[in-house]
């Protein structure tokens, strides 16, 4: 595997994060699979996964466990400092500008639009992230029993997740060992 560097590190993710400002998943997922292949599929869905149940911004999760990897506790600060500063200093700017601006139907009009581009590139790269996973019958049913209890009965997603970890992690088990308890 390709070891990175610290600076590296934080050009990668500031790179990652200016291109995808205000979601950045599918252009992580596409830099760091297609392009630069520094991570497989089921490497970068497994990082997620561990950004996901960890505390604040999945992405942030991803790019320091990806650093820490790379470069030590030097090269997760460094991926973190990537995806926080520029982005960080862009929206600044930005929410002085739309905040003046706001009022106007042309810039009410425009923000909906990048709502939705915004929901379309989520959708889409949910879809490719679940490739690997939709070849398992197992998975899937996980997947639309959370989506249900979540979307669907609206349950609360802290006691999804708490009745979910469980039963996921005994049937990534029982597939691991070669069936199924």
């Amino acid at each position: 595997m390709q070891r990175l560097t610290p600076l590296a590190l934080f050009l990668l993710w500031m790179t990652i994060a200016v291109q995808g400002f205000g979601g950045t998943l599918p252009f992580a997922r596409r830099e760091l699979i297609d392009r630069r292949r520094l991570l497989s599929e089921a490497e970068f869905a497994e990082l997620l996964a561990l950004g996901q149940i960890l505390p604040g911004p999945n992405v942030i999760n991803l790019a320091a466990a990806m650093g820490d990897r790379h470069a030590g506790w030097a090269g997760a600060a460094a991926s973190v400092a990537g995806m926080v500063v520029v982005p960080m200093l862009i929206a600044m700017a930005l929410a002085t500008l739309i905040g003046a601006a706001a009022t106007l139907p042309e810039v009410r009009s425009a923000l909906l639009g990048m709502a939705a581009a915004a929901a379309g590139l989520l959708i889409g790269t949910a879809w490719r992230m679940a490739k690997p996973m939709r070849r398992r019958a197992p998975s899937l049913a996980v997947a639309a029993a959370i989506f249900a209890a979540i979307a669907v009965l609206r349950l609360p997603l802290a006691l999804v997740l708490l009745a979910a970890l469980p039963v996921t992690i005994a049937l990534h088990g029982a597939l691991r060992r070669g069936g199924l308890p």
